[in-house]
């Protein structure tokens, strides 16, 4: 869990943990890790004090033991252990009269700070560093000058660090940082005195924060929670001013660590016009089992006094549920689902460019289960879909299906297929669906829009799939049968009142099921053939033609005979024929007879190329479909349209994908239909173009580098060098990354009013260097001759901090927003942003 934190800086403490009881030193010290020969190894133990168990002890120079003085000298590369603590340093005395143990380093002119050696303590998990460590066994009391140690995230240092009873620990001239650089860090927090109760908390006065070596925020005493893990705690806020709703202060609240499964934050923001926003979150988790979450949030807007003609109010809500679970390997649940009151609560509490944008909101929960060795398998579904623009609802519950993938019945266990009957290669599938759906839809009224639910539509639906596959060595024929039932639990009857030319509609309650199917066989086959051209490293073009006939049948359930339509007489005496299930979950049976008979042919062309006299490689090259049918119990237009389309990529370079409709038939702008007249007969032309489409996208990788004789990496920051420096030293790589999409599409279903669309977006990725990222994105309509929602972000790698600027320089959502930050997660909080938009500006710190 991170914490969040502001101007206060409380993020800081936070963090510093029992970390803090053995500071760093800010002068780096490499040990020395060439040993030579060990003079002596010995076993010291010490009668009559509070040393309880024995003290081990190495050293590469000596070890001497004065009976005089009753001390312990261990000389250059001097190691000791002592129950769970293991010291080093360049020398360490023992005092049996004092029990006080004393550690420092060699002196070093070779080294930067003058010492090596220094003295580095290992207790545990814990490592410290310091120029001078002393620790008093009777008192169990320490301390250390200089003190350095690393935590989870950063670096701790302090002048004096003081061990005294128990586990409280007290620091003089403490410091933290995150920066990389042990000697002149970028920034760092600083406090003259601190109090430090492990797993507990830490007290500190006069908090400074410094950049550059400039102190730029002071407060003047704190004190925080200090535990692993996660903590709970209040959640520090952010205070800036907004052009709208005026100054606020944002995201006061509060963190509550349950236990290691779950946690619950509740957040307030208050603004001084007007607007007040609540949010709260519940998490759970159990890894490999479980996890999951329930979030609300609530928006309330006054703007302007009683009085004033311009006021406005507003009340928004949203809540949203999570879960997801695996109970055991075939059953699952999965779910995501949210209630708002509708598009104002992200308008109101989100700059997030795509919650902006959203027009709905889709939620399921799904329970599926599958029966393992079987074709089996179920699940319940709850759907819901928000219109957020109208506020229309459409929800069903429950949604059951249940499936039977297909199965060959006949089929023996010891199938091979070179022996088998052609029963054998007779299967089935079935699907049930099961659905409850209702509506809430918003209707406008003299007084207002009033929500109101529609009637609720249940129905069943069962499908059976009946297929034949007998092989044929160079055709496939499959014959089948589709079967379909409908079930429902109302239907409609229509009739005609003369008195005021009305069609009235009465509801009849009862159990309806409808039934239909369809029947057919199909053909088809592949054609392959091979042209080596041996040119350059060319072995073989392959063209594919995948040639396929079929015929449908379906009858005619409109018939009287099937008793699932009626009619009536119209004003004008015309018989109007209608479905009995109009409206219905599931619709009703086919109207029209069909008896259809479908072209299709395939095209596929590949190239194979030999490289290296060994390596093999093969090119989809073009791909070309087409097809046609023909309706022969179709009163009229029994051609169908022709569709072709078509993809090839180029070298790699260019994907260019596209389709194309084309009709016979002539277009009447009087009836603004197709009537049942060749275009060959009225013109003297085949067909005409209904509909096409292109897309052509490409992209491109590459890079530059650069460098130079210096690489700051190996080597500390100089002390008169800013973050910025670091960019003129630096060995960096210049990727680049550029896209291109162009999209064309025109529909002349009615040739007399065309429709086109032409645009072209772009994205372009690159880094100028190691630190500096850059993303732009921008689309071109070229019926409209507008830009469309262009956008550019750049990103710095300020070593320790982070730059992020992003910029919508049109649109409603113009504006721009500038961050920098710290970049450790625990502190990332502590930032400066800048940001101005179409609906307000606003800064905070």
């Amino acid at each position: 869990m991170v914490l969040r934190s502001s101007i206060l800086i409380l993020i800081f403490f936070s963090v510093f943990c029992e970390l803090l009881f053995s500071q760093g030193n800010p002068v780096e010290t490499p040990a020395d890790t060439v040993h030579g020969q060990n003079d002596s190894i010995h076993e010291y133990p010490v009668a009559e004090s509070e040393i309880t168990d024995i003290i081990n002890y190495i050293a590469s120079d000596s070890a001497v033991f004065d009976l005089k003085s009753n001390q312990l000298f261990l000389y250059n590369k001097a190691e000791l252990t002592y129950q769970d603590m293991r010291l080093t340093a360049g020398k360490i005395v023992i005092d049996r009269q004092t029990q006080i143990l004393d550690a420092t380093g060699v002196a070093d002119s070779t080294n930067e700070s003058g010492f090596s050696q220094l003295p580095v303590m290992i207790q545990g998990s814990e490592v410290y560093e310091g120029s001078h460590l002393t620790y008093n066994f009777k008192t169990r009391q320490g301390s250390v000058s200089q003190g350095f140690t690393e935590a989870d995230v950063g670096y701790y240092f302090g002048d004096k660090i003081k061990r005294v009873a128990g586990d409280l620990y007290y620091v003089k001239g403490g410091l933290y940082t995150t920066s990389s650089y042990r000697v002149n860090p970028e920034y760092f927090f600083s406090s003259p005195e601190m109090k430090i109760i492990p797993n507990d908390k830490i007290i500190a006065r006069s908090v400074f924060l410094y950049i550059e070596g400039v102190p730029v925020f002071w407060v003047p005493f704190a004190v925080f929670p200090n535990k692993k893990g996660r903590n709970s705690g209040i959640i520090t806020p952010t205070f800036g001013d907004d052009g709208t709703y005026g100054n606020y202060i944002a995201g006061l609240g509060y963190f509550w660590a349950i236990n290691d499964y779950m946690d619950i934050n509740a957040t307030l923001s208050y603004f001084t016009k007007g607007r007040l926003d609540l949010k709260s979150k519940f998490r759970y988790a159990l890894r490999y089992n479980f996890s999951g979450g329930i979030e609300a949030g609530y928006s309330r807007i006054r703007l302007g006094e009683d009085t004033d003609p311009d006021k406005f109010s507003s009340d928004a809500w949203m809540i949203n549920i999570r879960h997801n679970q695996r109970i055991d390997p075939t059953l699952t649940i999965d779910g995501n689902v949210t209630f708002t009151s509708g598009k104002s609560y992200f308008d109101n509490i989100t700059n997030n460019l795509n919650d902006l944008l959203r027009q709905n909101i889709v939620s399921n929960f799904t329970l599926t289960k599958f029966w393992e060795g079987t074709p089996f398998s179920l699940s319940l579904n709850y759907f819901r879909d928000q219109n957020l623009q109208t506020g229309d609802i459409n929800e069903r519950l429950p949604s059951i299906n249940f499936s039977n993938t297909e199965v060959f019945p006949f089929r023996s266990k010891d199938f091979t297929g070179s022996n088998a009957s052609a029963i054998e290669y007779l299967s089935y599938s079935y699907n049930l669906a099961a659905i409850y759906n209702r509506q809430k839809i918003n209707v406008e009224t003299t007084t207002g829009v009033d929500s109101v639910f529609k009637d609720s539509r249940p129905g069943v639906r069962h499908d059976l799939r009946i297929n034949f596959t007998p092989p044929f060595d160079f055709i496939t024929i499959r014959p089948f049968f589709n079967y379909t039932e409908l079930w429902y639990d109302r239907s409609i009857r229509k009739y005609f009142e003369p008195a005021d030319s009305s069609v009235l509609t009465t509801t009849v309650n009862r159990f309806e099921a409808v039934r239909f199917f369809n029947t057919g066989i199909s053909l088809s086959s592949k054609l392959i053939g091979i042209f080596t051209p041996e040119i350059f490293n060319i072995t073989g073009i392959r063209h594919t033609i995948t040639p396929s006939i079929s015929y449908s049948f379906q009858p005619d359930f409109s018939s009287p005979g099937f008793g699932y339509y009626g009619e009536y007489k119209d004003a004008e005496g015309d018989i109007v024929k209608y479905s009995h299930y109009e409206g219905s979950l599931f619709g009703g049976a086919p109207a029209s007879e069909l008896q259809s008979l479908n072209f299709s042919i395939g095209n596929l062309f590949e190239m194979k190329t030999l490289e290296n006299d060994t390596t093999e490689n093969k090119f989809q090259l073009f791909n070309l479909n087409t097809g046609l049918s023909y309706n022969f119990a179709a009163d009229s237009l029994r051609f169908s349209e022709l569709f072709t389309d078509f993809r090839t990529a180029i070298g790699g370079i260019l994907n260019i994908g596209g389709s194309a409709r084309f009709n016979f038939y002539k277009f009447d702008p009087v009836s603004n239909r197709r009537i049942n007249t060749f275009l060959w007969d009225s013109d003297g032309k085949l067909a005409e173009l209904t509909s096409f489409s292109i897309n052509l996208s490409t992209g491109f990788n590459f890079g530059f580098s650069s460098s130079s004789d210096l690489n700051l990496d190996s080597i500390e920051r100089l002390p008169n060098e800013t973050v910025f420096d670091k960019l003129d030293h630096v060995v960096y790589d210049i990727p680049v990354s550029v896209s291109f999409n162009y999209n064309y599409s025109e529909n002349k279903s009615n040739p007399f009013i065309p429709s086109r669309i032409s645009n072209l977006r772009t994205n372009l990725n690159f880094s100028l260097t190691r630190n500096w990222k850059f993303t732009a994105s921008a689309s071109y309509d070229f019926i409209r001759k507008e830009i469309g929602a262009p956008y550019i972000t750049a990103y710095r790698d300020l070593n320790s901090w982070e730059m992020l600027f992003n910029w919508y320089p049109t649109g409603f959502y113009r504006g721009f927003r500038l961050e920098i930050r710290i970049k450790a997660p625990d502190l990332r909080d502590i930032k400066i942003t800048k940001e101005t938009n179409s609906r307000g500006a606003f800064s905070d710190f």
